[in-house]
């Protein structure tokens, strides 16, 4: 029996793009019913928006690399993410009419920017680290 040979993967921007379209296509269509659902259990809704809000500020405090020459662009990309956490917030406890659909709205953004970001990375050569 012939036995396979495994090539290593030399561009993982690919997958990592349409992995976030993916997402982004489910944020589309399940978000609406999610936060429909956290806002009728505003308690645990409370809880869960407070920690992706705390775990999104992390973000952006580890984005933060002063020396990085993407600095700018990772410290933006989390802070998009921490806006749709805070409307996500907004959402659950207050319920303004306009509040799911700026949520959605930031979340995409967010995730458009994330692709933006990994499709300009440079590519790496096979063994080299970026």
């Amino acid at each position: 029996m012939p036995s396979r040979t495994s090539f290593p993967v030399k561009d993982t921007r690919l997958a990592e793009i349409a992995w976030l379209v993916v997402i982004a296509i489910l944020i589309a269509i399940g978000t609406t019913p999610l936060l429909d659902f956290l806002a009728r259990n505003r308690l645990g809704a409370t809880i869960v928006t407070l920690a992706l809000i705390a775990a999104t500020i992390a973000m952006i405090r580890r984005a933060y690399v002063p020396d990085s020459p993407t600095v700018r662009a990772d410290v933006t990309k989390a802070c998009a993410y921490c806006v749709a956490a805070i409307l996500a917030f907004v959402t659950v406890e207050w319920n303004p009419h306009w509040a799911i659909r700026a949520c959605i709205s930031a979340a995409e953004v967010a995730i458009i920017f994330d692709i933006t970001t990994i499709a300009a990375r440079p590519k790496t050569a096979p063994g080299e680290q970026l």
